[in-house]
């Protein structure tokens, strides 16, 4: 059975076989879609208004409606037909629209669970090796962060099986799906991969787990995987007693190469320092008191600059410290 007639609706489990990971039909890039890539913004898009870097409004734009935000009022019907990236005025200052991406939704969208961000996300998807055409399957789904991140990376003919035991969130997300225009290649499921497998069986190209008791799904993410590709297995986990059971189960079921790295981002700035040794010090004095500043006087009563080095150093001062631990393993090809 093809991708393309899997239905995110169901009343009872299905497994599918031996699915092919270029068997889905091709998206219709000029719907309205986070896959779409027209040069201007269109009646029923999605729009990321830019407001300020810590505010950002995620609209689908429909003529007659208004959004009401920090720069006053801004009118969907200014924001048809210009291009993506302009700037668009507001009743009290102006905005920039731009073109939705998994990262601006990220940053955007309702919080349902606790989710991962851009990051995390980016090494999950370097560490599952997806790209055009691979089919992914995840448990779970949450807000669904990860998830518009796996289904745009495999647009526009491979597919997400995105899996999660709350029913609630599952629809949202699932709706959202629609709305973005990923409907073709996502599949929304309410299951427990732990005690029932994934919804496809010998089909997958990577799978990726981020529920309490991993270890409990690494037999049923051995069958989703397919057996004649093999494929990647990556599971996110926050404590590190978490990671050393699932690596127990990863041996035990045949995964090699089981790996395990901790996320830790830091940014930097890059400075200027004044750098002057003590002797620099007894001639020309504390630098930050003297009225010249980066200034001094040599022998001959000229004004020197004073030494300068350039340094990176953290930036701000207060920055996480841990997102989690993602452990990684690859399931080789093999024939039962």
């Amino acid at each position: 059975m093809s991708i393309d007639n899997h239905s995110s609706s169901f009343a009872g489990k299905l497994k599918t076989e031996s699915l092919d990971s270029n068997s889905s039909a091709a998206i219709d890039l000029y719907s309205p879609s986070f896959l779409k890539y027209n040069d201007v913004i269109e009646d029923g898009d999605t729009v990321m208004v830019y407001v300020s870097f810590n505010m950002i409004y995620a609209i689908v734009v429909k003529r007659g409606l208004t959004l009401s935000m920090k720069y006053g009022a801004l009118r969907h019907d200014f924001i048809i037909g210009k291009r993506w990236g302009s700037r668009v005025s507001a009743t009290a200052g102006f905005v920039y629209v731009l073109r939705p991406t998994a990262d601006l939704w990220t940053r955007t969208l309702p919080r349902r669970t606790q989710i991962l961000y851009t990051p995390d996300n980016a090494f999950i998807l370097h560490l599952l090796d997806a790209k055009p055409g691979s089919v992914i399957c995840e448990s779970g789904t949450g807000s669904g962060s990860l998830s518009h991140a796996i289904a745009m990376c495999v647009a526009p003919n491979g597919h997400l099986y995105t899996h999660d035991i709350e029913e609630s969130r599952t629809r949202k997300v699932e709706q959202e799906f629609k709305d973005h225009g990923l409907s073709d290649v996502t599949t929304a499921v309410v299951e427990n991969v732990c005690v029932e497998g994934f919804f496809v069986s010998n089909a997958c190209d990577g799978v990726f787990l981020d529920v309490p008791e991993p270890w409990r799904a690494i037999g049923h993410a051995k069958d989703a995987i397919s057996r004649m590709r093999g494929g990647r297995l990556v599971s996110f986990s926050p404590c590190i007693e978490q990671v050393q059971r699932t690596a127990e189960a990863m041996a035990s079921n045949g995964f090699v190469q089981i790996t395990t790295v901790e996320i830790v981002p830091k940014t930097y700035k890059v400075i200027g320092k004044i750098s002057q040794t003590l002797e620099e010090f007894d001639v020309d004095g504390d630098p930050f008191t003297n009225e010249r500043n980066t200034k001094s006087n040599d022998e001959n009563g000229e004004t020197k600059a004073l030494p300068t080095s350039i340094k990176a150093i953290p930036y701000p001062a207060q920055q996480p410290t841990h997102t989690g631990y993602l452990i990684h393993a690859t399931m080789l090809p093999f024939v039962e």
